[in-house]
């Protein structure tokens, strides 16, 4: 990075690349699955990939709303654990790279049945990927401060596409657990 550019581009433009490293390596992982393997769960009583990748989508489009309208998931817990959460969970998770275990998704991004073919559920999500970040550097210009998250609350722009990609990698780690149905 040039010296002119500022801190706050350089912090945005690298998690913009985070999240395009993210994206490029959960596509690459779902297509190599199997077809039996994409709809098959990834541990038993858990989401099949063609659901994760719905989860994800669904995700993507909650996303562009609010960075486009303003629109927001339900916020979950009290404004106190919020804070507490976005104050102590959120860099752990940033920095150690995962989730917690047991970590349920938000009611309005839980997959339904999905349908289709694999091929359109993967070009769907990269354009709602692409979407997202075209959206939310508009809102960041704006003056928007960032993403609402149900359980941390608002999450400034370079950590909410952070966040994003570190979805990304968690779903992807499922999905790679499948790695004796994969193709190849």
């Amino acid at each position: 990075m040039p010296a002119t550019v500022p801190r706050t581009d350089a912090r945005w433009r690298s998690a913009l690349e985070e999240h395009h490293v993210a994206l490029a390596s959960y596509l690459d992982a779902a297509a190599a699955l199997s077809a039996d393997a994409w709809t098959t769960p990834w541990q038993p009583g858990k989401w099949t990939p063609a659901e994760i990748t719905e989860h994800l989508a669904l995700t993507y489009r909650v996303f562009i709303g609010e960075a486009t309208t303003g629109a927001t998931m339900k916020l979950k817990l009290t404004p106190f654990r919020r804070r507490m959460l976005k104050l102590l969970l959120l860099p752990h998770m940033l920095f150690h790279r995962k989730f917690p275990k047991g970590a349920r998704a938000p009611r309005e991004v839980r997959p339904h049945t999905p349908g289709g073919t694999r091929e359109g559920a993967l070009a769907q999500l990269r354009t709602l990927a692409e979407q997202f970040e075209r959206a939310a550097e508009a809102a960041r210009g704006a003056g928007r401060p960032g993403l609402t998250h149900p359980y941390f609350g608002l999450i400034d722009w370079n950590r909410g596409m952070r966040f994003a990609a570190l979805h990304i990698e968690h779903h992807r780690g499922q999905i790679a657990r499948k790695g004796s149905a994969r193709v190849r």
